[in-house]
């Protein structure tokens, strides 16, 4: 699994290092501003700096899960939140999810 994210945020670095601690499965992680367009390639065809640049991208299996999608995916391999992961995928969670994503994109620069 790999977790693509903005390694310049203050606030995404510390979640990203704490997630990894967290998981159960090795979790690589990688701030798009160390990679070209060529490597985001590489890594997976569909993805490009405006799409790191705008949300979290997970990598597992050869699929790429965008913000949200990301993050639920990414839970199911993290120590305590596994078992309650099956609360993500209840009806409207999903928008509510994707909500919060929005506002943590607005406000990171004041979170960290």
């Amino acid at each position: 699994m790999k977790l693509i994210y903005d390694g310049e945020c203050s606030f995404c670095t510390r979640l990203a290092f704490s997630l990894q601690k967290q998981s159960i499965k090795p979790i690589e992680i990688v701030s798009y501003h160390t990679l070209s367009e060529e490597d985001l390639k590489k890594i997976h065809s569909q993805l490009t700096k405006d799409q790191c640049k705008g949300e979290v991208q997970i990598i597992q299996n050869g699929n790429r899960f965008p913000g949200f999608f990301g993050v639920r995916i990414l839970a199911w391999n993290l120590r305590f939140y596994r078992y309650f992961v099956w609360i993500l995928y209840l009806p409207l969670v999903p928008f509510l999810g994707m909500f919060v994503m929005v506002l943590l994109k607005k406000f990171k620069k004041s979170l960290g």
